[in-house]
């Protein structure tokens, strides 16, 4: 396997309120150690949170940074290979030495849909604590990522060429594709003008495995009666809500819709 998916990156206003819902819901565990407060110091007590394979990074909103998913990342067998690859077959896309302090990321692209792309390889010395772990298995984990793009099949063949992820057979109704790194799939959804939001490139939502729905619906009714401010945000609310529930709902692998504390679009899966 070339590549995997190890890392989601999410930026968020209450790390507390935010890392209580996945850890709660989804069985997260820290995997790092330290990350920027809200006032922009140092906080030893907050970190990466992981589901035994993915990271993810809740990170701190500040001024000029919009709240949400914000990039997701691979771990690759060799980051010149990759760094080739977009030479060869992508030479206008951007590339960037990743920041000092980020414990998974060694280089920072875009794909063709504009989403950025963390690319980390193990055994650099950058990269460190929790991604460093082979992890461990549970049931509840990240199954999917979505991502909106202008033009479907030609993000999937970058993906396909960069990252050798697997394309599967077969489409949804509206035209998503879906591919596979072995674990977790990335589906590709085509922009629509239903909405100001599917009319926009890049991660649309992410997707979650859980062992049972009806388990994990009585979870989330009890985080929300213990703690409210840890609870999912409502969707079809506003001008925009049932639209944007609509869209959300017709993912070609999820089950059931919902929204982190944040707002952060995610729908469920399950063996049912």
């Amino acid at each position: 396997m070339f590549a995997r998916i190890r890392h989601v990156a999410v930026y968020t206003e209450n790390y507390q309120r935010t890392a209580r819902f996945y850890q709660t819901i989804f069985g997260m565990k820290k995997i790092t150690t330290g990350m920027t407060d809200e006032k922009g110091d140092y906080d030893p007590n907050r970190g990466h949170i992981s589901d035994g394979v993915i990271g993810l990074a809740l990170l701190q909103r500040h001024a000029g940074i919009r709240s949400g998913l914000d990039h997701f990342g691979f771990e690759v067998e060799s980051t010149e290979t990759v760094l080739e690859r977009l030479r060869q077959s992508y030479p206008d896309l951007r590339v960037a030495t990743s920041l000092e302090h980020v414990p998974f990321s060694v280089l920072r692209i875009q794909d063709p849909a504009g989403t950025h792309i963390d690319v980390s390889q193990k055994g650099v010395a950058k990269v460190r604590e929790g991604y460093l772990e082979e992890g461990w298995d549970q049931p509840r984990h990240l199954h999917h990522i979505a991502i909106r793009a202008g033009k479907p099949s030609l993000l999937a063949d970058f993906y396909q060429n960069v990252f050798e992820m697997r394309r599967l057979e077969g489409t949804s109704e509206k035209g998503h594709l879906c591919l596979s790194d072995g674990k977790v799939a990335l589906v590709i959804i085509p922009c629509e003008n239903t909405s100001y939001h599917a009319m926009t490139e890049g991660l649309d939502h992410i997707g979650f495995k859980v062992e049972a729905m009806e388990k994990a619906e009585q979870e989330l009714a009890e985080l929300s009666r213990s703690n409210p401010e840890s609870q999912p945000k409502q969707i079809d609310l506003g001008r925009f809500g049932p639209v944007t529930k609509r869209e959300i709902d017709s993912c070609m692998l999820g089950r059931r819709s919902l929204a982190d504390p944040d707002g952060v679009l995610m729908d469920l899966v399950d063996d049912g």
